[in-house]
C-alpha cells in the first residue's frame, strides 16, 4: 500500500486514485477497507491536505477528440525559491486526454514561456488552440508572434470567469497539494519532485474519462513500480520471506533513485 500511495511515483494522491492504481494490479480480502484506513491515517496527507478549497468547476467548451489539439496554460507561483533558482511553474493540460505537463521557471518572462512551449511542441505536436487567462505574460508580443508563426489560436478566459479554464485550475490545486506533501516530508526543493508527481498523476484513471491520461495519449497502461512488484509476485517463490524482502528492497531502490536524480 505504501508503494501505491506514499512514494514519489505514487504522489500521496487521495484514496480513490490510490485505490484505482492498486486495484488495477492487485486484489486481496478487505483491500478497500484497509487502503481507506491507510490513506486516512497517512500523517503527511493529514498535515498538508487543503482545507475548504472548492474545486474550480469545468465550464462547457466544445469537445476535443484529438490529443493536444487544445491545451490550457497557467502559471503557478511565486513559490519558495528553489536552490536551482526556480520560483514558478508553467502548467499545461491537454483537453482531450487530461495529460499534464509542468515546467519549473525562474521567471515568467515571455521568452521562457515560449521556450517551454517549443519543448512541448517538439514532443506532442503543435496545438490548434491555447487557452489562457489574461495575464500580461500570456499577452506579450513575443507569444503572439509564436502563435502567428505556428498557426495557433489563442483563447482568453474572461477576468470574471477564470473557471472557464477549470481543467488547469483543478490540476494546479492537485499539483500544489502533492508538492506540499513531499516538501513537508523531505525538506527537498519542490522542483526536484515534479517528474515523479507528474508520473503519479498521469498513471491513474480520471473520474471524467474513466482512463488515465497516459492511457488516453499512448493507448496503453504505463509500467510503474506496482507493475514491477506484480511481476515479481507472480513468479514461483519458494521462500515467503523473499517477497517481503523484495518489497522492502524495491521501495529502498526507488527512494534511492529519486535521491540520485535530485543530486
Amino acid at each position: 500500500m505504501g508503494i501505491g500511495h506514499s512514494i514519489p511515483w505514487a504522489g500521496h494522491l487521495a484514496f480513490q486514485k490510490s485505490l484505482n492504481r492498486i486495484a488495477n494490479r492487485f486484489v486481496w480480502p478487505a483491500m478497500y477497507t484497509q487502503l481507506k484506513e491507510f490513506c486516512a491515517s497517512c500523517e503527511i496527507c493529514q498535515l498538508t491536505a487543503p482545507q475548504g478549497v472548492a474545486r474550480a468547476p469545468l465550464q462547457p467548451l466544445p469537445l476535443i477528440e484529438t490529443p493536444f489539439d487544445r491545451i490550457g496554460m497557467d502559471i503557478v507561483g511565486p513559490l519558495e525559491k528553489s536552490s536551482s533558482g526556480h520560483k514558478y511553474i508553467l502548467v499545461i493540460c491537454d483537453y482531450a486526454t487530461r495529460y499534464p505537463e509542468a515546467f519549473p521557471l525562474r521567471s515568467v518572462k515571455a521568452r521562457q514561456i515560449a521556450n517551454c512551449l517549443i519543448q512541448l511542441f517538439s514532443r506532442v505536436g503543435i496545438p490548434k488552440e491555447i487557452l489562457t487567462d489574461c495575464g500580461t505574460n500570456f499577452l506579450s508580443k513575443l507569444l503572439k508572434q509564436v502563435y502567428s508563426l505556428l498557426g495557433v489560436k489563442g483563447i482568453k478566459t474572461t477576468p470574471y470567469h477564470p473557471q472557464t479554464d477549470g481543467l488547469v485550475e483543478r490540476f494546479n490545486q492537485t499539483l500544489k497539494t502533492m508538492l506540499r506533501k513531499f516538501v513537508s516530508e523531505t525538506g527537498a526543493d519542490w522542483d526536484q519532485w515534479l517528474p515523479y508527481l507528474l508520473f503519479a498523476y498521469r498513471e491513474v484513471p480520471q473520474a471524467s474519462t474513466g482512463f488515465s491520461p497516459f492511457e488516453l495519449l499512448y493507448g496503453r497502461q504505463v509500467r510503474g513500480p506496482l507493475d514491477l512488484l506484480k511481476d515479481y509476485w507472480e513468479k514461483p517463490v519458494t521462500d515467503k520471506d523473499n517477497v517481503v524482502s523484495y518489497v522492502l528492497k524495491m521501495r529502498e531502490r526507488l527512494e534511492r533513485m529519486s535521491t540520485l536524480a535530485q543530486e
